[in-house]
């Protein structure tokens, strides 16, 4: 760290000041005639100027080294010319400038200390919002973690009625329409409507499965997987849909580690469920980039920690008063989602240690970051 050095003659003038003005009061006393005893006590008073200042400039070491050097050079001038009876008075000078000289030192630094007292309280004070600020982050994430919490556990409670009293009708169904549609082969007039009931029961089916799969998460098992693998096999499994969208999917990857501890099948779903949203948001075509990189604040001993997924896709974007809410369960802006992709993600995000974040602009596009952190960057 370069420190700043100041400059010479700003570093010296007060001290020539100091040594100028002793000079020129005590010249004036060798070359003023001893008769003008007026002249010679003005001179004497003016020996308080440079003491004074330099108590203001240098605190006490200021005001009695001025003070010392006054005597030095003042007291051979009055004990060598012959002064008469002032030479008892111009004696007795000498201690009430020395006096003088600690004075003004000592409330020069007593004012210096308190004043140095008061800076420490400000940043102690300054400190001390700051982390009054972060705990109040943390309460309010807590809070929504809790508040989370809460619709998980209600959500728990529900799914094994759900799975008893919805997925064995359902299967039931799908037996009987399966049957029923063998009677009337393709091109009859009914054969359209049993391909709809067969549609909507493969679709209640999987929001019903996609429900279960958040209100009973599996456990992850960590193992060591590559991040780009997993996005380069991703790539491949969407790009037809891609195509049929007229979306263009641009991958690149960061020069570095990208090891993370992660149930590979669980970040596969993660991050397959942003693509598709991705993907889904542009009807009419666009571009969908996934890169990944090194989070660079984040590093211990010169090693990063965490690696980051960034999907930004060209999309509509997502409402601002949106934002806050696209992990919610249950809340989804498509007309037929069942707003459980983007929840399900957050889960396995967190559950794999990891962060996630949303940046989005209407007209612009969205941006998904996903952080986790890198193998042996934490202890799993």
């Amino acid at each position: 760290e370069r420190i700043p050095v100041t400059p010479p003659p700003a570093q010296w003038l007060r001290p020539a000041i100091l040594v100028a003005a002793i000079v020129i009061v005590t010249l004036g006393h060798f070359l003023t005639p001893l008769d003008r005893q007026i002249q010679h006590d003005v001179l004497v008073r003016l020996y308080y100027l440079p003491i004074v200042l330099g108590g203001l400039w240098y605190g006490l070491r200021g005001g009695l080294g001025t003070a010392g050097l006054i005597t030095l050079v003042y007291l051979p001038h009055v004990l060598v010319v012959e002064h008469g009876l002032m030479t008892i008075g111009y004696l007795l000078e000498i201690p009430i400038l020395i006096a003088v000289g600690l004075l003004v030192g000592l409330m020069v630094d007593r004012q210096e200390h308190y004043r140095r007292g008061l800076e420490i309280q400000t940043e102690t004070l300054a400190q001390s919002h700051r982390e009054l600020q972060e705990q109040t982050r943390l309460l309010l994430e807590k809070e929504t973690q809790l508040r989370r919490a809460d619709r998980l556990s209600a959500l728990g409670q529900l799914s094994a009625g759900l799975a008893h009293e919805i997925r064995n009708p359902l299967g039931s169904i799908k037996g009987a329409v399966e049957i029923l549609q063998d009677d009337y082969p393709p091109g009859h007039p009914k054969a359209e409507f049993y391909a709809i009931l067969l549609k909507e029961v493969e679709r209640l089916n999987d929001v019903l499965t996609n429900f279960l799969s958040f209100a009973r998460p599996v456990t992850p098992r960590f193992a060591p997987v590559d991040v780009r693998e997993i996005l380069t096999a991703l790539e491949g499994l969407i790009s037809g849909q891609a195509r049929a969208h007229r979306v263009q999917i641009f991958i690149s990857f960061h020069v570095g580690p990208s090891r993370v501890m992660a149930d590979e099948t669980l970040l596969k779903q993660a991050f397959l469920n942003i693509m598709l949203n991705g993907v889904e948001a542009m009807p009419e075509g666009g571009d969908l980039a996934i890169s990944t990189r090194l989070r660079p604040e984040s590093t211990a001993g010169g090693r990063p920690e965490w690696v980051e997924v960034v999907f930004d896709d060209t999309g509509p974007g997502i409402p601002e008063e949106d934002q806050s809410r696209i992990f919610d369960p249950f809340f989804t802006t498509k007309r037929d989602g069942t707003g459980l992709g983007l929840a399900i993600t957050h889960r396995i995000i967190e559950n794999h240690h990891g962060t996630i974040r949303v940046m989005s602009q209407r007209g612009k596009g969205t941006t998904f970051v996903v952080a986790l952190p890198l193998e042996g960057a934490i202890g799993l």
